[in-house]
């Protein structure tokens, strides 16, 4: 009777660490709302949960009009830095938008934001 009670003691403490290791694994996500030429983009960072890596995936999610897509960006960390930033264009005509997105990202403490964003040609701010 006592191992039973022990090999349950320890599936439920493997349910544990892998509710843990599932919740760490949930991605961070900062979303924005960017106006631009009269259209509201939606504009979503992504970076997985977990510890800090040397190289960082940021998915990049855009829509607007009922359209959507995905970019992937690589970001390598700096090692000693509280923060790390990358510059992307993003060629918003999937989305029916006759513009490219310049933007600053910032990565720090396992999360990425944006700093600043701007609409091209003509360098709008929108962000």
């Amino acid at each position: 009777m006592r191992e039973i009670f022990r090999v349950a003691a320890v599936l439920a403490g493997f349910t544990v660490l892998d509710g843990r290791a599932a919740a760490q694994s949930v991605p961070r996500c900062s979303a924005y709302s960017l106006g631009i030429d009269g259209t509201t983009v939606t504009a979503r960072f992504c970076v997985p949960g977990g510890p800090p890596a040397a190289t960082v995936t940021v998915s990049e999610i855009f829509s607007a009009h009922g359209l959507s897509f995905t970019k992937l960006l690589g970001l390598a960390t700096i090692p000693g830095q509280r923060t790390t930033h990358a510059i992307d264009d993003i060629d918003l005509a999937p989305l029916a938008v006759a513009r490219t997105l310049h933007v600053t990202l910032a990565y720090r403490e396992g999360r990425v934001t944006l700093e600043h964003a701007l609409a091209l040609p003509g360098a709008i701010p929108v962000k």
